[in-house]
């Protein structure tokens, strides 16, 4: 009886990921990812390109970031497919961030407790934070997209995360997770992954190669050690 294909995943740093065999895969997997329109509030270019070399995410990352990686293979003859991506890097705040505009109504107030220090945040536009989730990708495939692979690969840098901190003198100080999201095309999948926006930015045409304005949030969650 087939049992269906096998999903494994790995972690890598940045210098790991540069000596893999399949680096130009995940590099056209995650190109791919960005071409995929899941909303049709505001458009990019057709041609739009998130990585332009196959060296570049390992470059994003730096010296403290790592990727996990999701593979698929239906047996032990098949090359292992690259089926999904998360990464995490060291959150560089620009400080430009500003508070939250009255149309930013997504968020009920009754259920944002925002306590004292994200009211300094706001008063000085700036968001500090520990790490960014950044580039995560999933093939446009259908029979992998929908399935949990994301959040899994998401847990996963969590947990790394989490490991790293255990031997860090403030160890037991929940850890920033920042993210930064166009708000009208994903602000509301990652308010439902338990993200809470801290700040906004007006962006213009041609950022991120849109084809419009539009409103880039930053965003956060807290991981707290067990």
């Amino acid at each position: 009886m087939d049992s269906g294909p096998i999903i494994h995943t790995g972690l890598f740093t940045s210098t790991e990921l540069l000596s893999q065999p399949w680096l130009p895969d995940l590099t056209r997997m995650i190109n791919a990812s960005y071409m995929v329109s899941h909303t049709n509030k505001i458009k990019y270019l057709e041609n739009k390109v998130r990585l332009r070399t196959d060296s570049e995410l390992s470059e994003e990352l730096g010296a403290d970031g790592f990727t996990a990686v999701a593979f698929v293979s239906g047996d032990t003859d098949e090359k292992a497919q690259v089926i999904g991506t998360a990464s995490m890097k060291p959150w560089k705040d620009d400080g430009l961030w500003n508070p939250l505009d009255h149309d930013d109504a997504s968020q009920d107030p009754t259920k944002e407790k925002i306590n004292s220090e994200m009211e300094q945040i706001l008063q000085h536009y700036a968001c500090p934070g520990d790490y960014e989730l950044s580039v995560v990708a999933l093939p446009p495939d259908p029979r992998f997209r929908g399935k949990g692979i994301a959040g899994r690969l998401v847990k996963a840098c969590e947990e790394e995360i989490l490991r790293r901190r255990k031997h860090e003198a403030d160890g037991e100080r929940p850890v920033r997770i920042m993210i930064r999201v166009s708000k009208e095309n994903a602000g509301d999948y990652w308010l439902k992954q338990g993200f809470k926006t801290v700040g906004s930015r007006k962006c213009p045409k041609g950022f991120w190669d849109s084809l419009e304005e539009f409103t880039m949030w930053a965003m956060i969650r807290e991981l707290h050690p067990q």
